[in-house]
């Protein structure tokens, strides 16, 4: 409860600064079990584009950083140009059962499975950020010369990968009931020297590649119907809220039943079933 508890905040801060936030998922250590009294609650949010920013080709890219975490936050487009690339990290965001917003969104984006080699290329990412000079890792590095929490990540995602290929699966993440071991090495609680994480960092790496098929190929699967379809409505209800006589309310069923009142008001409601979505406006004109 907790976890959603801040999402709910992220969303507030966001609307306060002007989102109309579509879905936030959490990314990160409470996915895995791998959470500790030093971990922070990190999401990524999916925001609606505006019509000025479709028209002048502009992106909604940007991290937040808060008391309880970061929020990185893409609009909606800009989030499926790089999901339907197969990226794990924002899969994961979307595989999470830790999420609030449009169980629509969650559902559409289910299709897309990770991409092998952004694994790989995360592992990589990791790999050269062992030593980078952060100012948060600071501490880490006057005291072991490398962040540890950067190795418990490729050894993560090396085992999710060997579990992937292993089992012809299509995990974003693994969640761990034995997770002692990545905690440790989270902590760097066995004091493992610079040279011994750069060795095995190299050799977590190398046995990765070695994994995957030379004839691998992803396959892309194209939402772009979808996606235009869905951004088109949601614009249509933000302009039409903004009207001052004009009232706007989206009803989805989820296999429930239609509200009495519209089914007085819309008698062709009456012979539509299962999870149906619609749209009433209501316009005020003054004679």
């Amino acid at each position: 409860m907790e976890i959603y508890k801040i999402l709910r905040n992220y969303r507030i801060l966001l609307e306060k600064e002007g989102f109309v936030v579509l879905y936030i998922g959490l990314y990160g250590s409470q996915n895995y079990n791998l959470a500790d009294s030093l971990s922070d609650i990190d999401a990524k949010a999916i925001v609606l584009p505006t019509l000025q920013d479709i028209i002048m080709r502009k992106k909604v890219s940007k991290v937040i950083e808060t008391g309880t975490g970061s929020i990185d936050i893409k609009d909606l487009l800009t989030f499926y140009e790089v999901i339907k690339k197969g990226n794990f990290s924002y899969i994961e965001c979307i595989e999470t059962e830790y999420a609030i917003g449009d169980k629509y969104l969650k559902e559409l984006f289910k299709v897309i499975k990770p991409n092998l080699k952004s694994i790989i290329g995360a592992m990589k990412e990791k790999r050269k950020n062992l030593s980078h000079p952060f100012p948060s890792k600071k501490e880490e590095l006057e005291k072991w010369g490398f962040d540890p929490k950067q190795y418990h990540h490729i050894v993560r995602l090396f085992e999710l990968l060997k579990y992937n290929i292993d089992n012809k699966d299509n995990k974003s993440y693994l969640r761990y009931t034995n997770n002692q071991e990545l905690l440790n090495l989270k902590r760097n609680k066995d004091n493992l020297s610079l040279e011994e994480i750069t060795l095995k960092s190299d050799n977590l790496i190398k046995e990765a590649i070695s994994l995957i098929d030379d004839d691998y190929q992803y396959e892309y699967i194209n939402l772009d119907k979808e996606i235009i379809k869905y951004i088109e409505t949601k614009l249509r209800i933000e302009l039409l809220k903004k009207s001052d006589d004009t009232f706007v309310r989206c009803v989805r069923t989820f296999d429930d039943k239609v509200p009495k009142g519209d089914l007085e008001k819309f008698p062709i409601l009456k012979d539509m079933k299962g999870d149906i979505s619609y749209i009433v406006v209501e316009n005020l004109e003054i004679l």
